[in-house]
């Protein structure tokens, strides 16, 4: 049985928004999704031909 986390859901966001983590420094969400990937290796990044938008995809087992 499909657990909900197996649908994807489009989400827009401003990657050169700057957010505030929970100890108060600043930082890009650009940086951010990064920094989650890395603890996250599920996923990868994925860019369109112009580099303007990320997607995230599952990686393949």
């Amino acid at each position: 049985m499909p657990s909900k986390l197996d649908k994807g859901k489009k989400v827009v966001i401003s990657l050169d928004e700057d957010i505030v983590r929970s100890d108060g420094s600043r930082i890009k969400m650009r940086e951010f999704v990064k920094e989650m990937l890395a603890y996250n290796p599920m996923f990868k990044i994925e860019t369109s031909p112009k580099g303007e938008t990320w997607y995230l995809r599952k990686k393949e087992k």
